[in-house]
């Protein structure tokens, strides 16, 4: 039996998109689907053999795997199939959209792309890149349906998150100051003392990649941006690009020995939790039913970032809900756009008996629904539950109280939504008879029911990674 290094994984993973990204711009727009659809396959493949055989170790001077960027690899590349995927059933209802589907193509893979380069490099520059790339190559994706509405949430989008990453860039010269690289395997291998510029670009890095991952008070693109992409796109906004972000803050705050010092620890803790809070409560005031689930994501970032500062048993518990959320998060945006495309509205007072005009749809977005907001046995709820218990294990009763409170609040706003406009009784005026037939509803069961796994069974390898993500970076196992 011939042994594949697992090199061969790591550059097919970076072929695979750049490359259907590439030849998505073929004439045809079948052939444009088909070549998306490959590669997507190719890519996502190439993630579980990274996971299955624990890939770990450097490349050259700028590649590498480790525990950490396989779990992350197999959420991006995960949400990447079954949004190119569901792009068919959305695309051929838009009557003109902006973009070609050979354009939109494009972009969708290099989205994914820009997303998995962040993943898969060694140098914390490089990383930055990434991630400003994933800005270049998502802005056009939320302008696909030609509505001023979301041309203005597209500038406002590569404004706030270009101003963010300055900030990041300047957290990275000041960290390059102080330790002479930016190579996060020669800072692992020899961490630095920990002096007051390293706090403070870590200090920096928290500000400017969360500006990317939406935390409290930079978060004002989110929910503008979330809501106005079409679905495919808000999947993967919600679901792994957050997350992306967030895994680029991770491997700058893995500088800091473990545990780390109080004063950015609480700083971490302190922008989760009031990132979780307010996205808590503004879900409560929500009309349209995308910007309801944007806000959701907002709260569960805030969550992770809160497992994060606290660290131990906490920690492992934020990897498990953001891997969790990304699966079902992705399955409640296919849902909406579901019933967008269907109804021809996102306004929640307009929608009612989802049940008998959408019956599987519906299903779906109350079991997703479920999902995102927490509900046991899905795995998000395990995640959160790990954060309370990590928590309270060091003292930090009140950041418990927080994250309680934040779950509860979010899980009442948007299932009692979801509830209204699936269960509730139809009014004259307020249901809207479909435009075509249920449709496009299995990809968001199939999400599902992986947050679903992950909550009540270990599931191979993607388990054991996840454990040995969380020691990797300092963290406890229950």
């Amino acid at each position: 039996m011939i042994a594949i290094a697992p090199s061969f994984w790591l550059f097919l993973l970076l072929i695979a998109p750049s490359a259907a990204a590439i030849l998505s711009l073929v004439p045809n727009a079948r052939v444009s689907e088909g070549v998306a659809r490959a590669g997507a396959l190719i890519a996502f493949a190439a993630a579980i053999a990274v996971l299955v055989t624990n890939a770990s170790g450097a490349w050259g001077p700028y590649l590498g795997l480790d525990s950490l960027s396989d779990v992350f690899l197999f959420m991006v590349t995960g949400i990447y199939v079954t949004s190119i995927w569901y792009s068919r059933v959305y695309f051929r209802a838009l009557s003109r959209p902006f973009l070609t589907a050979q354009v939109y193509y494009a972009l969708l893979s290099a989205f994914a792309f820009a997303m998995i380069f962040v993943l898969v490099v060694t140098d914390l520059g490089l990383m930055w890149i990434g991630v400003e790339a994933t800005t270049v190559t998502s802005a056009l994706l939320i302008i696909l349906e030609r509505k001023p509405e979301s041309v203005e949430s597209a500038w406002r989008y590569t404004l706030i998150a270009s101003a963010g990453l300055t900030i990041a860039l300047f957290a990275l010269l000041v960290l390059y100051t102080a330790t002479g690289t930016l190579n996060i395997y020669q800072l692992a291998a020899n961490p630095p003392a920990v002096t007051l510029p390293i706090e403070m670009a870590v200090a920096l890095a928290l500000v400017g990649y969360g500006t990317k991952v939406g935390l409290f008070p930079m978060h004002s693109w989110l929910p503008d941006a979330h809501s106005e992409a079409p679905s495919p796109v808000s999947a993967m906004f919600s679901g792994v690009l957050l997350p992306a972000a967030l895994y680029a803050f991770l491997r700058v705050y893995r500088v800091l020995p473990t545990p780390a010092p109080a004063v950015v620890s609480d700083l971490v803790i302190a922008f989760g939790a009031a990132t979780a809070l307010v996205a808590a409560f503004l879900i409560q005031h929500q009309r349209s039913f995308k910007r309801l689930f944007a806000y959701s994501s907002m709260e569960v970032m805030g969550l992770a970032v809160i497992g994060i500062g606290v660290g131990g048993v906490a920690l492992y518990g934020a990897l498990i809900l953001l891997v969790a959320h990304a699966f079902a998060k992705s399955a409640a945006f296919y849902c909406a756009g579901n019933v967008l495309r269907t109804t021809g509205t996102n306004r929640i007072d307009e929608i009612r008996d989802l049940r008998t005009t959408l019956p599987w749809t519906s299903g779906a977005w109350v079991v997703s629904s479920a999902a995102v907001t927490g509900a046991p046995p899905f795995g998000t709820f395990l995640g959160e539950f790990l954060i309370v218990v990590g928590a309270v294990a060091v003292g930090l009763v009140w950041v418990a109280g927080v994250v309680v409170v934040a779950v509860l609040v979010a899980f009442l706003g948007v299932n009692s939504q979801v509830g209204r406009m699936v269960f509730g009784e139809a009014r004259a005026g307020t249901t809207l008879a479909p435009r075509e037939p249920d449709s496009g509803w299995g990809i968001p069961y199939l999400n599902a029911a992986v947050a679903l796994a992950i909550g009540v069974a270990a599931i191979p390898y993607l388990s054991d990674a996840l454990r040995s993500a969380a020691v990797f970076l300092g963290g406890a196992l229950p």
